[in-house]
């Protein structure tokens, strides 16, 4: 005897519970996309805000590194400004004042450097106004002797004469001091003959001051002469 059975009728499906699942999934990538779009999002943003502040790290260090370089370079150009004044000073001396030099040093003032000038006028500020003074006086006959008389005696000869500055700026800075060299021969003086020795003359601010020094000679003088040779600031 065979058995015998019907075949159970298929249940239909649901329709709404797959859609539902279907939404839930989409819901789900979505979810996930957006949350991986959103985290690569930050990290770029903080990987620019991180690379600006790692430029603006570096423009600072560059402005500081700019400012120290300019100081340091300040530093040296001050340092060698004072060694040039400091020579320039040393230079200026009442045995170095010479009437060209004198000029030379004056005029050279103006075509220094103003921090060297500046050095200069605080190492030696006298220095600097008398080398000033005297290159904006400057010119020939500034400094020379007047009535100049020589007398033989025996074996010594005495000069006198009146040693006049013409020199407004230099004679506003005080009495002066001017060395003389005093010459003598037995035949008309010239640039090659030597001095027969010198003596300085006390020169008062109004211009003018008295020379008379005796020195020895051979007696057989005939022609004698005065050179003015160095200038300088009684009491500098």
């Amino acid at each position: 005897m065979i058995d015998t059975t019907q075949p159970q009728p298929k249940k239909p499906s649901n329709p709404a519970k797959s859609l539902t699942i279907i939404c839930s999934v989409l819901a789900v990538i979505l979810l996930l996309t957006s949350t991986t779009m959103y985290l690569s999002a930050r990290s770029k943003a903080q990987e620019i805000e991180d690379t600006w502040d790692a430029a603006q790290s570096t423009d600072t260090k560059a402005m500081e590194l700019d400012s120290e370089i300019k100081s340091i370079e300040s530093q040296i150009d001050e340092a060698k400004a004072k060694k040039d004044a400091q020579k320039w000073c040393d230079d200026v001396t009442r045995e170095n004042a010479v009437l060209e030099k004198l000029k030379t040093q004056g005029k050279s003032l103006a075509s220094m450097a103003q921090n060297k000038r500046d050095a200069i006028n605080s190492l030696c500020p006298q220095k600097k106004a008398f080398a000033e003074a005297f290159a904006k006086d400057a010119k020939q006959g500034m400094i020379g002797p007047e009535n100049i008389q020589c007398v033989v005696d025996g074996s010594t000869m005495t000069f006198n004469a009146t040693i006049k500055i013409d020199a407004p700026s230099v004679l506003a800075l005080g009495d002066m001091d001017v060395t003389v060299e005093v010459f003598a021969a037995d035949h008309p003086i010239t640039d090659s003959d030597a001095s027969i020795g010198s003596t300085v003359v006390s020169v008062s601010s109004s211009g003018t001051g008295p020379l008379s020094v005796t020195l020895p000679g051979s007696g057989n003088e005939t022609d004698c002469g005065i050179k003015p040779v160095r200038l300088w600031p009684t009491g500098l």
